[in-house]
């Protein structure tokens, strides 16, 4: 299991950096199709506690997809968690210029899935849960969703990196929302998580 996690880790970092490096190399304007616009760092949101990954960005930045490798440190669980999440996000509004280089982007809507590897989650329920229908969901996979805003500042000094982005985001998951749905006491805030990144476009 840990030989397949660092495998998959190594996978998701190395490749896209291997592909920017190469049309550097090459002094080539456009990037490889499967070359990231970006990478992202966050902080929380359901998707572990730490999360990285690279982005890319279709429709003039107006929606973007990014995959993240997420970890949760293992403080009072019995080994770290770790788990991959694909996600995309909507920006349904224009950036509002707040000077030369600082843009604001008011509403990104998002929605995400997320796997956890770790041999006490799965995909499905063996015998031991006998209830048909009673377990609707899988253990090991999660659907994820948050709103957000964020602040763009533009880099033009002619490096790799042209943009840094700052944000934060409300989410929630699927499982959470559904026990709110049956259990009344629960609140908005029980059910809700703040998260912050950073993401670096190229």
């Amino acid at each position: 299991m840990r030989l397949k996690l660092l495998l998959l880790f190594a996978c998701l970092f190395t490749t896209p950096y291997l592909a920017l490096s190469q049309d550097v190399a090459d002094d080539v304007d456009t990037r490889k199709w499967y070359a990231p616009d970006g990478v992202t760092l966050q902080f929380a949101g359901n998707i572990g506690m730490f999360s990285a990954g690279p982005n890319y960005s279709f429709f003039n930045r107006k929606l973007d997809a990014e995959l993240l490798y997420g970890f949760v440190p293992k403080l009072d669980a019995e080994e770290m968690l770790h788990l991959l999440t694909v996600r995309t996000r909507y920006k349904p509004f224009r950036r509002i210029a707040l000077s030369e280089k600082y843009t604001v982007t008011p509403l990104r809507v998002g929605l995400g899935l997320s796997y956890y590897f770790r041999d006490q989650f799965s995909t499905s329920w063996d015998s031991s849960y006998p209830t048909k229908d009673y377990y609707w969901w899988t253990s090991s996979l999660r659907i994820t969703g948050g709103l957000g805003a964020e602040v763009n500042r533009s880099i033009t000094n002619g490096g790799l990196i042209k943009e840094i982005t700052l944000y934060s985001e409300i989410g929630t998951y699927d499982l959470i929302v559904t026990s709110a749905v049956k259990d009344k006491t629960l609140t908005a805030l029980d059910i809700m998580s703040f998260s912050v990144g950073v993401s670096a476009g190229f």
